[in-house]
């Protein structure tokens, strides 16, 4: 790898102890393959306007440029005055502009949680990130999805070239190396009004090479939060296990995940995300055998009997979707789907009966 294809992480952290440690593993993380630099305040000279306007600035001119992805701490209040004030929210608004991708984090009992994290991944144009379990795994995803969106940057050159009027699907499809897949990847953009506003900005863009870095964005956060989050496209174990008719913990000896391995992805941010199976390379696999489903087919190869997956609201029914909620499999009888801020692309994504008369009104 040459000195211009090196990852390059801006960090932003307000607390000298803590963006110590985080410097540092992400620097343990990165290694030979880039560095991490702290943002440097004022470098662009400006000394009036909006913190937007001087942070844009400043993040265009060195050490701050260029840079392959941008990570900060959500409590940004303690920076001197020259960004008084300044919070994540807004350094996420000018990384838009400028078309690099952003990663947020907090840290303390009530906001480094998954909570924090779910709640992050529902908004447009957002990764969140935790320090837990450690921060070592912390650095290690971020440097996962900084490699991820450099895929995609890189694919994006290529895909553009192919045709100059392509829908986000089908670019994504074919960025992927999957362009059989276009018209499914496409049905996660339908309704999701919440990412018209990005797409404007994207097609906004004044020059050429601006426009492209906005879309790598764009495409990068719509992979993220929406395609690899819920099951359609893809499946994560959990899913996997109920698709195909085997018993979750049957599902996770690793003979039997051997013989579904062709199917996993291993595309952009495979490495900062939970393991997850092409679903129809799933469906491949189990229809050129000639059996019905995964159990048939995984019992034929190994030779064993196995469990059929089930339902967690009735055991004795078998399951076939995933409860989003609850994150288990459930059965197309004891759960609801339909649910507004589900893509339509996601037609594995169900909600329990159980909990939706818990959280219904939520919902």
């Amino acid at each position: 790898m040459t000195d211009t294809m090196k990852t390059r992480v801006i960090l932003f952290d307000d607390v000298p102890k803590n963006r110590d440690e985080v410097l540092g593993a992400l620097s343990g993380a990165l290694g030979k393959e880039g560095d991490v630099q702290l943002f440097v305040a004022g470098k662009a000279g400006l000394k009036e306007g909006t913190h937007e306007k001087r942070l844009a600035a400043d993040l265009g001119v060195a050490p701050n440029a260029p840079a392959s992805l941008i990570i900060a701490d959500r409590d940004l209040s303690g920076y001197s005055d020259d960004y008084r004030g300044l919070s994540e929210s807004t350094v996420r608004l000018v990384a838009d502009e400028l078309g690099i991708p952003e990663c947020g984090y907090a840290r303390g009992e009530r906001d480094d949680d998954p909570s924090y994290i779910e709640r992050g991944e529902q908004r447009e144009s957002c990764i969140r990130l935790s320090l837990r379990p450690d921060i070592g795994q912390f650095a290690k995803q971020a440097v996962a999805i900084a490699g991820g969106f450099a895929k995609i940057s890189d694919g994006l050159t290529a895909a553009l070239k192919e045709s100059s009027k392509k829908s986000p699907g089908k670019l994504l499809a074919s960025i992927l190396g999957k362009p059989e897949y276009a018209d499914k990847i496409s049905l996660f953009a339908s309704g999701d009004q919440n990412r018209l506003a990005a797409l404007a900005s994207v097609r906004a863009a004044k020059d050429e090479p601006g426009r492209e870095r906005r879309l790598a964005c764009f495409l990068g956060y719509w992979l993220w939060d929406s395609i690899l989050r819920f099951p359609g496209v893809v499946v994560n174990e959990v899913a996997a296990s109920s698709y195909l008719n085997i018993h979750q913990e049957d599902f996770q000896k690793t003979d039997l995940q051997d013989l579904f391995r062709e199917a996993l992805y291993d595309g952009p941010f495979a490495g900062a995300k939970e393991q997850l199976w092409w679903r129809g390379k799933l469906d491949d696999i189990v229809s050129t055998s000639g059996c019905s489903d995964g159990k048939i087919y995984a019992e034929q190869k190994l030779k064993r009997s196995l469990r059929q997956s089930q339902c967690c609201e009735d055991p004795s029914k078998s399951a076939g979707y995933y409860c989003f909620l609850s994150k288990r499999p459930v059965s197309l009888e004891r759960s609801k789907t339909g649910l507004p801020w589900f893509p339509r692309g996601a037609d594995l994504a169900r909600v329990s009966l159980k909990a939706y008369e818990e959280l219904g009104p939520w919902l």
